[in-house]
């Protein structure tokens, strides 16, 4: 290290550019952890005010002297009005949104000030913050990746900053600098199996203290208990994820995800009337079950989905009003795991109420037959037309047929909004998103006299053959049409054109396809052993490894393997222990030679050498008067020849060089061939 007046080469660094450096990056990796997450203009503001500050901070001129940084009223001024706006900006739905936007104004305005030891420590503290509110709204595989650059990176600057506060202007040796920043990383990677082990074991709940602060997630379902003509549009442009399904892999016309069931509609809406708070109800059918373990994103809504349909949904507090479907007391605002089992391939008959095992009782069929008053007549004389003289399955067919190969086109853009949008759409335009087509399928039946409704769900998902499980994003919003034709059974008619789903199809080159599908194997792997470890999972593990600790000795080998890798595979946390065991003793060891000056070492080899020929040295004696000691002539003058050159390099306090150790350590190797 050198203090001002020595000469500052190339190959050093001043401590306050390192300090500063250091508070940029971490600045900056608190905002790329929020930055998706708030509106634009909080981002864009942050940026160009950042931007700004580094010019200040590293313009010639402001290094040198104070000059050029915002005076601190300022800065205090401009925090407080921040300050306020954001209380009044806080709604108690988003209320860490608007807790993070403020804070990211905050650190910005912090880099226009002159700064000391106490603004850096703000700016790591608030850094900090943003990282939590971070990890409030979403705790996926790249928030990991952030809070472990993030913990990294602030090790390094408490360190640089202790430096600075004792002497601003000191020079480090660019070798130095390295040194002290390697040193300082080992202090996480000590912590880290620490933590491995503190996560496996320290109990948790299914009950977070900070979980009503976790925002929905911006991605919406869009069906709550209604939906409008067009407003699907919207969802179906939007590829975020909305669940993930572990589960085998199935052909695509089965891969409809029932969630919402609409009965009611009014003419440009279509609503659900299935009371939520009754008891729930037990629907069974009969044919290929599928099961399947559901990983749901916070979509800010209570229905939960599965392949349709489902006919059994593990969930704490789940309801069912009836029609397969199932919702939570409470909107779901952090990510749900639950296990579910459908019937995919129905046989008949398919369907048996537990309250009305024979023909469906005809007034709750009527509902199902309910139309608009405000109706138009084309549309009622179209359906006449498609279905006069036909049985009800016929009828049916030719409905689904009309608007499948009636000329009829799948549209996002320009999709009709007049005051009878459903004419305009069969009898104008023609074209349309999948509400249209199953609206238009479902009043033509009605008006003929066949019990109808709509589902709203999603269809379709992308196969992830590394996880084993769909991905279905928002993009796959769809709603279908499902028809009573024997007063039995409900089943499911799809009117929206399969150009529609292959339009959803993105294209993409073989490496990005496969590099995006191990990235999201990855994110779904962190989401079911971390986020989703919880106290079930830790008894269960438990339960596990007590049950192998007696398994009997089977002598067949093939046996034996299976055994060992069931056992392997239920001793998760026993691996886990063991492993962090062997790095935490590798994290010390490393700590010890970082900390340990290589002269030192040398020294402690030497004696070690010597003494496993049976000569120690004792405490009082200097290195010549032990060497003195040894009886054997060979050894001794070894030794002597040692200790002389290592005492030329020690005791004229000179740095020893790369050559000298390597010359010390050879003649280290050559103690023991000298001896007698």
């Amino acid at each position: 290290m050198y203090l001002p007046g020595f000469i500052q080469t190339t190959h050093s660094i001043r401590v306050e550019t390192a300090v500063k450096l250091v508070s940029y990056a971490i600045a900056l990796m608190g905002f790329i952890s929020v930055c998706a997450y708030v509106e634009y203009v909080y981002s864009a503001l942050f940026v160009l005010v950042v931007v700004i500050a580094g010019y200040l901070d590293f313009k010639k001129s402001v290094v040198e002297t104070s000059q050029g940084y915002v005076p601190r009223w300022v800065i205090n001024v401009l925090s407080v009005i921040v300050i306020i706006l954001s209380v009044f900006r806080m709604y108690t739905d988003d209320l860490v949104e608007s807790a993070v936007e403020a804070l990211l104004i905050l650190l910005s305005i912090k880099f226009l000030e002159k700064r000391g030891f106490r603004d850096y420590m703000q700016v790591y503290l608030i850094s900090l913050f943003l990282l939590a509110g971070a990890a409030l709204l979403s705790i996926d595989l790249s928030f990991f990746l952030y809070f472990m650059i993030f913990f990294f990176l602030i090790s390094s600057a408490i360190v640089l900053l202790t430096y600075y506060s004792q002497a601003p202007q000191l020079i480090i040796q660019r070798e130095v600098f390295v040194k002290i920043v390697l040193k300082t990383m080992a202090i996480p990677l000590l912590s880290i199996p620490m933590a491995s082990i503190i996560f496996l074991v320290l109990p948790r709940t299914d009950h977070p203290f900070f979980s009503f602060l976790n925002r929905a997630g911006r991605g919406r379902s869009g069906f709550a208990d209604s939906v409008t003509l067009g407003g699907v549009s919207s969802i179906q442009q939007d590829s975020s994820v909305v669940f993930r399904a572990s589960m085998e892999k199935l052909d695509d016309e089965l891969l409809y995800w029932r969630g919402v069931l609409f009965d009611t509609f009014d003419g440009t809406s279509w609503k659900s009337s299935l009371p939520e708070d009754t008891a729930s109800k037990t629907e069974r059918a009969r044919g290929r079950h599928v099961q399947q373990t559901i990983y749901l994103e916070p979509y800010g809504n209570k229905y939960v989905f599965a392949l349709d349909k489902p006919i059994s949904v593990l969930l704490k507090n789940i309801r069912s009003p009836g029609g397969f479907i199932y919702l939570t007391k409470e909107p779901i605002k952090s990510r749900l795991r639950y296990d579910a089992v459908s019937v995919v391939e129905e046989q008949q008959p398919a369907i048996v109420q537990q309250d009305s095992p024979g023909k469906a009782d005809i007034a709750e069929m009527e509902k199902y037959l309910k139309l608009p008053t405000a109706i138009p007549e084309g549309i009622t004389a179209l359906a006449q037309m498609l279905t006069k003289g036909k049985d009800r399955r016929t009828a049916t067919e030719a409905i689904l047929t009309y608007l499948r190969d009636g000329g009829f086109s799948y549209s996002l853009d320009n999709l009709p909004a007049s005051q009878s949008p459903l004419s305009e759409f069969l009898f104008k335009t023609k074209s349309g998103n999948c509400e249209y087509f199953a609206s238009a399928m479902a009043v033509m039946l009605r008006a003929s006299g066949i019990a109808a409704n709509v589902v709203g769900g999603y269809k379709g998902g992308q196969y992830n053959n590394l996880g084993g499980y769909y991905m279905v994003m928002q993009k796959n919003a769809h709603v279908w049409v499902e028809a009573n034709i024997d007063g039995e059974r409900w089943q499911r008619y799809d009117p929206t054109p399969a150009a529609a789903f292959s339009l959803s199809i993105e294209s993409k080159g073989a490496f990005l396809a496969t590099l995006q599908t191990s990235f999201d194997a990855l994110n779904y792997y962190w989401g079911v052993f971390v986020i989703n470890y919880n106290f079930d999972r830790q008894l269960s593990m438990l339960k596990k490894f007590r049950m192998n600790i007696n398994v009997p000795v089977v002598k067949s080998s093939l046996l034996k393997t299976r055994t060992g890798l069931k056992r392997l595979k239920t001793h998760t946390s026993a691996i886990a222990a063991a492993l962090a065991i062997i790095l935490l003793i590798i994290a010390l060891r490393l700590i010890y030679f970082n900390n340990t000056p290589q002269e030192k070492r040398l020294l402690e080899s030497f004696l070690k050498r010597l003494s496993n020929l049976g000569f120690d040295k004792k405490q009082s004696d200097g290195l010549e008067e032990f060497i003195a000691t040894i009886t054997d002539d060979g050894l001794r003058r070894g030794a002597g020849m040692f200790a002389e050159e290592f005492e030329k390099i020690y005791y004229r306090d000179e740095r020893f060089t790369k050559e000298q150790i390597k010359r010390l350590r050879a003649m280290l190797k050559t103690l023991v061939s000298m001896a007698m």
